[in-house]
């Protein structure tokens, strides 16, 4: 999990728009199955019946996407592994899926499982955030059709996801109407703290021994941090553009842990072992956001998942536990300059 939590974080791609296409007949005689919707991806169009009735996701924030327009997947990620749920169903898709119990998919390691998927009968598969290379997309489109990500693998914002998996299922206007309501309840929750205005943040983690992973302004986590008035800390930007990385997170050496001088510090841990021995670096503690109580370490997984991941579903779950802890850091933080 905790590899693949810090390798997709990222917001900010956008997607192609989708047309219709209506199969051969006259408009009386045609039906559901014979209109599909041409939804274009990064690896291929897929054409998508009209309303599909058997919809499998892969990936992350698909099987959100579908539920939160009304839609139970009858087949959908197991996340027992990558986020420490026990039955394997993410806590905030529980209440949506209505008692039904969709097949819970092996996808671990990036491992598709063709054949589990085929049994399925799905009239369509949806990976939009995800990692499928060109040949799993061929073998899965020789399935049902199946919709990838529109720009980079792993790199779908929770907008492109609604919008994609909403032009899908033909739901595109609850899709939209999903976006404003999600976008409001950010600007709602940045209104509220003004103490987030002014104080610069960075966010990291740490998987191993001697390096700590900083994130990039452009990833996830910081985007959030930015639309709820926070201020990206400099030495972050400068760190994404000079190091030559294509990636959304750097690793530091203990020796450049003096270099943060953010007001707020946040990073994850995979276990609370990982955590003590990040803490216990020499001048972990004398970081200043350390030092003044601004400082928000966090290993439980559900909630590592819903800040490394957030989406329509994930968002409203994730806050309700964020907001507090940041107000205090932001609170307890020195004002930048």
């Amino acid at each position: 999990m905790w590899r693949r939590l810090r390798q997709w974080g990222m917001f900010g791609v956008l997607i192609t728009a989708a047309a219709v296409t209506v199969g051969c007949g006259g408009t009386h005689a045609a039906n559901d199955r014979d209109q599909t919707v041409a939804v274009r991806s990064a690896l291929g169009t897929a054409h998508v019946p009209v309303h599909p009735k058997r919809v499998v996701t892969i990936g992350w924030g698909s099987q959100d996407a579908a539920l939160a327009l009304g839609v139970v997947p009858v087949g959908m990620p197991d996340f027992s592994s990558d986020s420490g749920t026990k039955d394997g169903i993410l806590p905030w898709d529980k209440p949506l899926l209505k008692g039904k119990k969709p097949a819970l998919l092996n996808t671990t390691s990036g491992h598709v499982p063709f054949e589990d998927i085929a049994k399925l009968h799905p009239d369509v598969i949806l990976a939009v955030d995800s990692g499928l290379d060109k040949q799993q997309y061929a073998q899965l489109s020789n399935v049902a059709p199946t919709v990838a990500y529109p720009g980079k693998a792993w790199a779908t914002s929770w907008q492109d996801q609604l919008s994609l998996v909403g032009k899908a299922l033909g739901r595109s206007d609850k899709a939209e109407e999903l976006r404003r309501t999600t976008e409001a309840r950010i600007a709602k929750a940045a209104a509220s703290h003004p103490e987030f205005r002014g104080k610069t943040v960075v966010f990291g983690s740490q998987l191993k021994a001697g390096t700590f992973n900083l994130y990039h302004a452009d990833d996830a986590r910081l985007k959030l941090l930015a639309a709820l008035g926070f201020t990206v800390d400099p030495f972050v930007q400068n760190l994404a553009h000079t190091d030559g990385s294509t990636t959304f997170s750097t690793a530091i050496s203990a020796e450049q842990l003096s270099s943060i001088k953010a007001n707020v510090l946040i990073a994850w841990y995979p276990t609370t072992a990982v955590q003590r021995t990040a803490e216990n670096q020499p001048g972990f503690a004398q970081l200043p956001a350390v030092r003044n109580k601004a400082y928000i370490p966090y290993t439980d997984p559900p909630f590592v998942f819903a800040t490394s991941t957030a989406n329509v579903l994930s968002l409203p779950w994730m806050l309700d536990r964020y907001l507090p802890k940041l107000s205090e850091a932001a609170k307890n933080a020195r004002p930048a300059g």
